[in-house]
C-alpha cells in the first residue's frame, strides 16, 4: 500500500527547505477536491485512507504515475505529501512545468462547503511559506486557465494574496471559535482577571463584533496582546474593564484610562475603536468608546482597514503592533477545532442574565429590608 504522511504547516516547509530542488518552481497552482469532500474527511475513523482513495483514483482510473497533487491540506489543517516535490504535476494542463499543486479537501463551491478555521489558515501559511522558499508570488487558481469552478466559486484570490501578505482586514466574520480562543488564553494564563467567565468574555467579543462587523476573533487578539493576557500590570487596572488600553496615554499613572461599568460595555468600546479606525461606516449602536470622537476630530476614521495599519496609529511609533496581533491570532487558530466547537454560543448573554437575576436577588433583600423599615414608620406614626 502506498503511505502517505501527515505534517504541520511549519514541519512540512522546513522539509522542502531541506530538499534538494532540481526543477524551478514559480507558480502555486491551487484547487479543492470537490470530491472528498470536508465532510467524508472528518467522519473517516482513518484519515490517511481518504488521501490513499485519491491515490488510487489517480492511478487507478486516470492511469496518472502517482497522486496528481504536491500536498493535500486536510480540514483539520494538517499537510499530507504526494508527489515527490521535484516531479512536475498532474495539476492544470499546459501550465504544470513550473508547477507547485496544492489540493484542498472539500467542495468550496458557493452554498456548499466552507473555507475556514485550521484548514484556510493552514492554506494561508503554507503558501506564504512556499512564496519565500521559491522566490515567487505567483499563485494560480485552476480556474484561471480551465472552465472548471476549481479551487471553488466562493473562494477570492485577491483574499488571499491579501491575507498572505499580512493585508488581514478588521472587518468581517471572525474565523476563530470561541473554543480556540478560550483554550488559547487558558494555555498562557489559566487565571486571568476579568469581571466576568473567559467563556462569556470571548462571547462579547463575538457577539459585539457581529453587531458591528468587525472580527470578534481579531478583537480579542488584540485584546490579550494589550492585557498582557488579561494579567494587567501598567496604567489600566482589571476593575476598569478596559481591554484595549482606551485612554492609556503615555505619562499617564495607574488607573488613568477609560472606565468601563460592565465587562460587555468595555468589549463594546473596544470593537467600536476598531470599527472607527476600519470604516467611515457609521456604528450600529449608541456610542460608549470615549476615544471616538477622538478618531473623527482626527480624520482617522477608516484609515486602518486592515490589523497591521494600526501600527503608528493605534500604537505609536507601533513598528510591529498589527503582526504581533496577527501572530496571536495564528495561535489561536492552529488549535484543533473541537467537534461541537463550530458556532458562536450566547455565552455573554447567559453570563448576562445569571448576573441579572442575582442583582435582582438583591434588590429584592434590599426592597423587603425597606418594607420592613416603612411598617415600623407607618406603625409609629399610628402610635402618635
Amino acid at each position: 500500500m502506498r503511505r502517505f504522511q501527515s505534517y504541520t504547516v511549519e514541519s512540512y516547509l522546513n522539509y522542502v527547505k531541506d530538499l534538494k530542488i532540481t526543477r524551478e518552481i514559480k507558480d502555486i497552482h491551487l484547487h479543492h477536491t470537490w470530491k472528498p469532500t470536508k465532510k467524508s474527511y472528518q467522519l473517516a475513523a482513518d484519515k490517511e485512507q481518504v488521501i490513499y482513495g485519491m491515490w488510487r483514483y489517480h492511478t487507478e482510473t486516470l492511469e496518472w504515475q502517482d497522486i496528481g497533487q504536491h500536498v493535500t491540506v486536510s480540514p483539520d489543517g494538517l499537510i499530507w505529501d504526494g508527489r515527490d516535490v521535484n516531479r512536475i504535476p498532474a495539476s492544470i494542463t499546459g501550465q504544470n512545468q513550473r508547477a507547485f499543486a496544492i489540493e484542498m479537501i472539500g467542495n468550496f463551491d458557493k452554498g456548499q462547503e466552507i473555507l475556514e478555521g485550521a484548514q484556510y489558515e493552514a492554506v494561508v501559511r503554507l503558501i506564504s511559506g512556499l512564496f519565500t522558499i521559491f522566490n515567487t508570488k505567483n499563485l494560480v487558481f485552476h480556474r484561471d486557465h480551465s472552465s472548471k469552478t476549481c479551487p471553488g466559486t466562493s473562494l477570492d484570490k485577491e483574499m488571499f494574496l491579501n491575507r498572505i501578505q499580512n493585508r488581514v482586514g478588521i472587518l468581517g466574520k471572525a474565523v476563530a471559535t470561541q473554543g480556540q480562543m478560550k483554550q488559547y488564553l487558558l494555555s498562557i494564563n489559566s487565571s486571568p482577571k476579568i469581571n466576568s467567565s473567559v467563556d462569556a468574555l470571548i462571547g462579547y467579543y463575538l457577539e459585539e463584533g457581529n453587531t458591528e462587523g468587525v472580527r470578534g476573533d481579531i478583537a480579542f487578539a488584540q485584546a490579550l496582546k494589550e492585557t498582557g493576557f488579561f494579567r494587567y500590570g501598567g496604567i489600566v487596572t482589571p476593575d476598569q474593564n478596559n481591554y484595549a488600553g482606551l485612554g492609556a496615554l503615555n505619562g499617564n499613572k495607574s488607573g488613568e484610562a477609560a472606565s468601563f461599568p460592565t465587562p460587555r460595555i468595555g468589549v463594546r468600546a473596544h470593537i467600536q475603536h476598531l470599527k472607527g479606525y476600519a470604516t467611515k461606516e457609521a456604528l450600529k449602536q449608541p456610542v460608549v468608546d470615549p476615544r471616538y470622537i477622538v478618531l473623527q476630530n482626527a480624520g482617522l476614521l477608516g484609515s486602518a482597514p486592515a490589523v497591521t495599519d494600526l501600527n503608528g496609529k493605534w500604537a505609536v511609533p507601533g513598528a510591529g503592533y498589527g503582526e504581533g496581533i496577527l501572530k496571536i491570532l495564528e495561535k489561536i487558530l492552529s488549535i484543533p477545532v473541537a467537534g461541537n466547537d463550530t458556532i458562536i454560543g450566547n455565552a455573554g448573554l447567559l453570563e448576562e442574565i445569571k448576573q441579572l437575576k442575582n442583582q435582582i436577588g438583591l434588590l429584592e433583600l434590599e426592597l423587603d429590608k425597606y418594607k420592613g423599615l416603612l411598617n415600623n414608620i407607618v406603625n409609629q406614626i399610628k402610635e402618635i
